[in-house]
Protein backbone atom coordinates (compact mmCIF):
# COMPACT_ATOMS: atom_id res chain seq x y z
CA UNK A 1 0.00 0.00 0.00
CA UNK A 2 1.03 3.39 -0.70
CA UNK A 3 0.59 5.95 1.64
CA UNK A 4 -0.34 9.38 0.36
CA UNK A 5 -1.22 10.57 4.25
CA UNK A 6 0.23 10.20 7.55
CA UNK A 7 0.20 12.42 10.65
CA UNK A 8 2.93 11.03 12.37
CA UNK A 9 5.58 11.61 9.22
CA UNK A 10 6.64 15.25 10.05
CA UNK A 11 6.25 17.80 6.89
CA UNK A 12 9.52 18.13 5.01
CA UNK A 13 8.31 21.42 2.39
CA UNK A 14 10.87 23.61 2.35
CA UNK A 15 9.67 27.71 1.69
CA UNK A 16 10.14 28.91 -1.46
CA UNK A 17 12.90 31.69 -2.01
CA UNK A 18 10.74 34.27 -2.74
CA UNK A 19 8.62 33.53 0.93
CA UNK A 20 12.06 33.58 2.38
CA UNK A 21 12.88 36.73 0.57
CA UNK A 22 9.00 38.42 1.77
CA UNK A 23 9.47 37.24 5.57
CA UNK A 24 13.32 38.44 5.65
CA UNK A 25 12.39 41.83 4.37
CA UNK A 26 9.81 41.95 7.11
CA UNK A 27 12.37 41.03 9.77
CA UNK A 28 14.51 44.06 9.04
CA UNK A 29 11.76 46.54 8.66
CA UNK A 30 10.42 45.24 12.02
CA UNK A 31 13.34 45.62 13.37
CA UNK A 32 13.90 48.83 12.00
CA UNK A 33 11.05 50.68 13.02
CA UNK A 34 9.76 48.48 16.04
CA UNK A 35 12.07 51.45 18.11
CA UNK A 36 10.30 54.51 16.69
CA UNK A 37 7.20 53.08 17.11
CA UNK A 38 5.49 55.65 19.77
CA UNK A 39 7.01 58.26 17.38
CA UNK A 40 5.01 56.43 14.43
CA UNK A 41 2.02 56.54 16.29
CA UNK A 42 1.84 60.11 16.43
CA UNK A 43 3.54 61.68 13.58
CA UNK A 44 1.75 58.59 10.76
CA UNK A 45 -1.67 58.95 12.82
CA UNK A 46 -3.25 60.42 9.90
CA UNK A 47 -2.13 57.97 6.82
CA UNK A 48 -3.66 55.11 9.54
CA UNK A 49 -7.11 56.88 9.81
CA UNK A 50 -6.54 57.68 13.44
CA UNK A 51 -5.37 53.87 13.99
CA UNK A 52 -1.55 53.76 15.63
CA UNK A 53 -1.74 50.00 14.26
CA UNK A 54 -2.76 51.10 10.84
CA UNK A 55 -0.26 54.01 10.91
CA UNK A 56 2.41 51.53 12.33
CA UNK A 57 1.42 49.59 8.92
CA UNK A 58 1.52 52.64 6.07
CA UNK A 59 4.91 53.49 8.45
CA UNK A 60 6.15 49.53 7.20
CA UNK A 61 5.11 49.49 4.13
CA UNK A 62 6.52 52.51 2.93
CA UNK A 63 10.05 51.47 4.79
CA UNK A 64 9.86 48.01 2.57
CA UNK A 65 9.21 50.26 -0.71
CA UNK A 66 11.49 53.07 -0.12
CA UNK A 67 14.39 51.65 2.17
CA UNK A 68 14.98 48.48 1.55
CA UNK A 69 17.87 47.40 -0.93
CA UNK A 70 19.57 43.99 -1.79
CA UNK A 71 18.59 40.41 -2.71
CA UNK A 72 17.76 38.09 -0.16
CA UNK A 73 19.35 36.63 1.69
CA UNK A 74 21.53 39.92 1.43
CA UNK A 75 19.11 42.38 2.27
CA UNK A 76 19.32 45.33 4.43
CA UNK A 77 17.56 48.47 5.55
CA UNK A 78 19.09 51.68 4.44
CA UNK A 79 18.51 54.52 7.21
CA UNK A 80 18.84 57.33 4.92
CA UNK A 81 16.06 56.32 3.26
CA UNK A 82 13.88 55.44 5.79
CA UNK A 83 10.71 57.74 6.57
CA UNK A 84 9.51 58.40 10.13
CA UNK A 85 7.12 61.10 9.88
CA UNK A 86 4.58 61.61 6.75
CA UNK A 87 3.02 64.57 6.05
CA UNK A 88 1.80 67.95 4.16
CA UNK A 89 3.87 70.62 6.04
CA UNK A 90 6.69 72.10 4.25
CA UNK A 91 10.11 70.19 5.45
CA UNK A 92 13.26 72.41 7.50
CA UNK A 93 16.09 72.40 4.69
CA UNK A 94 19.48 71.54 7.15
CA UNK A 95 22.69 73.91 6.36
CA UNK A 96 24.89 72.85 9.63
CA UNK A 97 25.41 69.69 12.21
CA UNK A 98 27.82 70.21 14.83
CA UNK A 99 28.67 66.93 16.77
CA UNK A 100 30.31 67.79 20.62
CA UNK A 101 30.83 64.85 22.58
CA UNK A 102 27.47 65.53 24.80
CA UNK A 103 25.11 67.32 22.65
CA UNK A 104 24.37 67.87 19.07
CA UNK A 105 23.45 71.08 17.36
CA UNK A 106 21.25 71.54 14.00
CA UNK A 107 20.95 74.41 12.29
CA UNK A 108 18.05 74.61 9.63
CA UNK A 109 16.31 77.14 7.51
CA UNK A 110 12.26 76.85 6.25
CA UNK A 111 11.91 78.64 2.58
CA UNK A 112 8.98 80.81 2.22
CA UNK A 113 6.06 78.50 2.20
CA UNK A 114 1.80 79.72 3.08
CA UNK A 115 1.57 76.28 4.85
CA UNK A 116 5.12 77.36 7.24
CA UNK A 117 3.28 78.40 10.01
CA UNK A 118 5.73 80.43 12.77
CA UNK A 119 4.94 78.28 15.83
CA UNK A 120 5.46 74.52 14.22
CA UNK A 121 7.31 72.64 16.34
CA UNK A 122 10.88 71.27 15.39
CA UNK A 123 11.53 67.49 15.85
CA UNK A 124 14.85 66.26 16.47
CA UNK A 125 15.52 62.26 16.52
CA UNK A 126 18.62 60.26 17.07
CA UNK A 127 18.20 56.46 16.68
CA UNK A 128 20.50 54.09 16.50
CA UNK A 129 19.57 50.64 15.62
CA UNK A 130 22.93 49.24 16.37
CA UNK A 131 23.03 50.34 20.15
CA UNK A 132 19.10 49.66 20.05
CA UNK A 133 18.89 53.64 21.17
CA UNK A 134 16.45 56.16 20.34
CA UNK A 135 15.46 59.46 21.55
CA UNK A 136 13.92 62.52 20.79
CA UNK A 137 14.11 66.54 21.99
CA UNK A 138 12.00 67.32 25.10
CA UNK A 139 11.87 70.48 25.10
CA UNK A 140 9.60 72.78 22.61
CA UNK A 141 11.90 74.44 19.22
CA UNK A 142 9.59 76.68 17.00
CA UNK A 143 10.27 77.06 13.01
CA UNK A 144 11.34 80.11 13.42
CA UNK A 145 14.52 79.59 15.77
CA UNK A 146 16.15 77.59 13.11
CA UNK A 147 18.45 76.03 15.73
CA UNK A 148 17.82 73.28 17.91
CA UNK A 149 20.33 71.88 20.86
CA UNK A 150 19.80 68.72 22.02
CA UNK A 151 22.19 66.67 24.55
CA UNK A 152 22.96 63.51 23.64
CA UNK A 153 21.96 59.83 25.67
CA UNK A 154 25.24 58.48 27.25
CA UNK A 155 24.81 55.74 25.26
CA UNK A 156 25.47 57.70 22.13
CA UNK A 157 28.30 60.10 22.91
CA UNK A 158 30.86 57.16 21.85
CA UNK A 159 28.71 55.33 19.16
CA UNK A 160 27.18 56.47 15.66
CA UNK A 161 23.37 57.07 15.30
CA UNK A 162 21.08 58.59 12.88
CA UNK A 163 19.35 61.71 13.00
CA UNK A 164 15.78 62.70 11.63
CA UNK A 165 14.38 66.23 11.76
CA UNK A 166 10.67 66.80 11.18
CA UNK A 167 7.69 69.85 12.17
CA UNK A 168 4.42 69.25 13.29
CA UNK A 169 1.78 71.72 13.94
CA UNK A 170 1.46 73.24 17.23
CA UNK A 171 -1.68 71.11 17.57
CA UNK A 172 0.06 67.79 16.47
CA UNK A 173 -2.57 67.05 13.49
CA UNK A 174 -0.19 67.78 10.34
CA UNK A 175 3.07 66.97 10.07
CA UNK A 176 6.26 67.43 7.40
CA UNK A 177 7.90 64.39 6.02
CA UNK A 178 11.33 63.49 7.73
CA UNK A 179 14.68 64.61 6.63
CA UNK A 180 17.59 62.11 7.01
CA UNK A 181 19.73 65.21 8.74
CA UNK A 182 22.91 62.09 8.32
CA UNK A 183 24.63 59.47 10.16
CA UNK A 184 27.00 61.19 12.88
CA UNK A 185 29.66 59.25 14.14
CA UNK A 186 31.55 59.98 17.22
CA UNK A 187 33.58 62.98 18.27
Amino acid sequence: MEFFYDATKPKTNEKSYGKLAVQQRMRLAMAFLNPLRPLIAESWLNQGKGSKKKAFGQALKKLMEDAMEGEYPDQRVIPERATISMGILPSPQISEVVRQQQELEVYFSSAGNPMASSNDEVVLVVYSPEAGVGARNTHVCKRTEEHITVELPQQLWTAPFHVYLFVHSASKKQYSKSVHVGLINEK
